[in-house]
């Protein structure tokens, strides 16, 4: 796996490097001054390309860069949140950001992270989700959007990160079946794509516990 770094943030990108590499082994790190930017004809088609964005009060900077790269679909784009006010952060999911990790998140969780990451699906951290999910905003609640208790129970397993195979198994389900529920919260809530979801649940709170 390639992983491109900030050398601007030393002690925290080293310190993130190592853990990644404890977790996951063979790991090559690219060092950038400042927000990584990964050149399309320098991926290496054989090896995941990951690029780690460092976010401390900096999000314009960030979405600038990710607007500059709008068709790479090479690397996998993760967020690493130092400090800073999170509630501007869910709009880099339509960026194509695939994770929000916080650097207090534990060894476990970061397991975690890069094992549905590396597998094209999105994840956020506990720490993340409730900084964003704590702002004192009023909530709407799933029934205003007409979704059935059924509906509701699937959409809140995909939000948990978990796969078709695995919600068809807790609830019963036929795979069919579950795919037939997803088409129509998605229809419902008006999104195209997981990362929609996760996007409206940010910005919304329907589903907040």
């Amino acid at each position: 796996m390639n992983l491109y770094l900030d050398s601007r943030n030393q002690l925290i990108s080293l310190g993130f490097k190592e853990l990644t590499q404890l977790v996951l082994g063979d790991v090559t790190v690219e060092w950038h001054s400042g927000n990584p930017k990964l050149e399309p004809s320098s991926a290496d088609p054989d090896k995941k390309q990951v690029v780690v964005y460092n976010f401390a009060d900096n999000y314009p900077e960030i979405e600038n860069n990710l607007k500059e790269n709008p068709e790479d679909t090479n690397s996998i784009k993760i967020v690493l949140i130092i400090n800073g006010d999170v509630s501007s952060l869910p709009k880099l999911v339509s960026y194509g950001v695939s994770g929000f990790i916080d650097m207090n998140c534990s060894e476990q969780e970061l397991k975690e992270a890069f094992r549905k990451i590396l597998h094209n699906q999105n994840y956020y951290c506990e720490l993340v989700w409730n900084k964003i999910l704590n702002q004192d905003e009023e909530t709407a609640s799933p029934t205003q959007f007409s979704l059935t208790k059924r509906e509701i129970e699937i959409v809140e397993s995909l939000l948990n990160g978990k796969s078709t195979l695995e919600i068809s198994r807790e609830l019963g389900l036929s795979p069919h079946t579950v795919q037939t529920h997803r088409k129509n919260c998605f229809k419902k809530l008006k999104v195209k794509s997981l990362s929609e979801l996760l996007l409206f649940e940010m910005e919304n709170q329907v589903f907040k516990k």
